[in-house]
């Protein structure tokens, strides 16, 4: 007798309004509708990144990050502002299931770069240097974490705050959008509401919304730890 829960994605509206003057649509030497297109197409996807990691859920997607579902890691015992720490990495990779980590990939702010690279794990007194390649500076950086991919992305708050990195397995988020007929993004013109400036005007509109697919963590039968495929660092500060 398996219960079953329900998820309602109500789309939202992205929309994107330019205007060009007759001068530039006639003089351009290519043609400015679909270089506007691509443009704002490109636009719609970084506004949309923006949104399944941060967003709040009103009127746009619940963002990863803000869902019931993730975990945040506390900080270490004396661990100063602004810094992260080998434990926090473990920590996070460990409240992963099992069955997630194929899929998962760590997220960063760019602000985390000089942190990752002067992480260490401590041997007696000293420390051993754990994220730069064996050629230390004059090898290449490393895109891995715990040999999961590390990507950048500038919508991950700043060093220090809550979610700088985090640890997302995405097949666990669920992203609807308009099919068929109205679906994609939608595009028109008109010359009517900028007559008077002799201006032609381009609307552009993507419904869209997503929410993570776990409405809470889960605590394994035999374990006293919370699990997630939405995790983060909270706040350093």
């Amino acid at each position: 007798a398996p219960k079953f829960g329900r998820i309602t994605l109500v789309l939202n509206k992205l929309t994107g309004l330019c205007y060009a003057t007759d001068e530039i649509l006639q003089d351009s030497p290519i043609s400015l509708e679909p270089l506007l297109t691509s443009v704002f197409t490109d636009a719609f996807a970084w506004t949309m990144d923006g949104a399944i990691l941060n967003g709040t859920g009103a009127g746009q997607p619940m963002g990863v990050l803000n869902g019931p579902a993730c975990i945040s890691i506390t900080k270490e015992t004396g661990q100063g502002a602004d810094t992260i720490m080998f434990e926090n990495i473990i920590k996070m990779y460990a409240l992963m299931p099992a069955r997630n980590k194929k899929n998962a990939v760590f997220i960063a702010n760019e602000d985390t770069f000089p942190q990752l690279a002067v992480m260490q794990i401590a041997v007696g007194t000293g420390g051993v240097p754990l994220w730069l390649p064996a050629g230390s500076a004059s090898g290449k950086p490393y895109d891995t974490l715990m040999g999961k991919p590390l990507l950048w992305n500038e919508h991950c708050p700043k060093l220090g705050d809550a979610g700088d990195i985090s640890f997302i397995d995405w097949s666990q988020y669920l992203l609807g959008q308009k099919r068929g007929r109205g679906g994609g993004i939608q595009t028109a013109s008109s010359i009517h509401f900028k007559f008077d400036t002799d201006e032609k005007t381009f609307r552009f509109v993507f419904r869209v919304d997503g929410q993570p697919w776990w409405p809470s963590a889960l605590t394994p039968r035999y374990s006293n730890s919370t699990i997630s495929p939405y995790i983060k660092i909270a706040e350093r500060a």
